[in-house]
């Protein structure tokens, strides 16, 4: 386990690595295209409840994937125990998800990282250490996911198991918008416009909501609503917004939407047993 000073001294080095990296790279360009569902081949969905990350495998699945696999098991009267197998690799449940996320580790899947640093910082099945959940998201950043970097720069913005350092959060923030990252568009969007410069969280806004990001989208109609955006700057972004929807929409993740929302009570049920 390293220390917060050995980690301190990592964060430094791959903030500024980082930074050299990405300082040709416009913080307002448009994001590239999104990951795809590996099953469907269709870019994965932006909200986290619509996509899974699967321990077995290390794949992340969309919820029309996992939606049709399973009602087609089921239509065709499959046995409970191959109903509950993973829709990508066609393994049973894990037994043990840290011990399967410590494998996927050791591949350097940069999603068993991350989802071993909420593990910590939860105190989900390990011991609760923020210290252990800031390793854990250096090593997936120090291995390129965009997303590692916004949660570090969140880390540094609130001062956990580091110092609160503002200037360090914006700068981990604006290297994962240059990763692309249209979740660090929107905090960057949130950030400039509680800090009162609009000019900037409106072009932050405009770059996730062009993503397909409906909370940016919304915020755009407020900067509408007060006369900071033109009707032509909203149109442009509205069209692209839609675009990118488009893009990410499909048949079977409108299903799982719609089944998940008629069956939230017992969902949640379920996940509280």
């Amino acid at each position: 386990m390293a220390t917060v000073l050995e980690l301190e001294a990592r964060l430094k080095s791959l903030l500024a690595t980082a930074q050299e990296e990405t300082k040709d790279i416009d913080l307002f360009a448009p994001t590239a295209e999104r990951e795809e569902c590996p099953l469907c081949m269709i870019p994965l969905p932006i909200s986290g409840k619509e996509i899974t990350f699967q321990p077995c495998c290390g794949k992340v699945l969309c919820s029309g994937c996992i939606y049709r696999d399973v009602l087609s098991s089921l239509e065709n009267g499959t046995p409970k125990q191959d109903v509950e197998k993973c829709s990508f690799c066609r393994q049973p449940p894990v037994k043990n998800e840290i011990k399967a996320l410590k494998i996927l580790m050791k591949r350097k899947n940069t999603q068993a990282f991350m989802q071993m640093a909420t593990r910590y910082k939860e105190g989900h099945g390990v011991l609760q250490s923020n210290t252990r959940s800031l390793e854990m998201l250096t090593r997936a950043a120090e291995l390129g996911d965009a997303e590692a970097f916004v949660e570090l720069g969140n880390y540094y913005e609130q001062g956990i198991a580091v110092e609160l350092d503002i200037s360090k959060a914006l700068a981990f923030y604006e290297v994962a918008a240059k990763k692309k990252s249209v979740y660090a568009h929107n905090l960057l969007s949130v950030f400039h416009g509680r800090n009162g410069d609009d000019k900037k969280g409106l072009q932050h806004s405009k770059v996730a909501a062009s993503a397909g990001c409906n909370v940016s989208m919304h915020t755009l109609m407020k900067f509408y609503k007060i006369k900071l955006v033109s009707k032509e700057e909203l149109a442009q972004t509205l069209r692209a917004h839609q675009v990118s929807l488009n893009e990410m929409k499909s048949r079977e993740r409108d299903d799982a939407h719609a089944f998940r929302q008629l069956h939230s009570e017992d969902l949640e049920r379920l996940r509280n047993r």
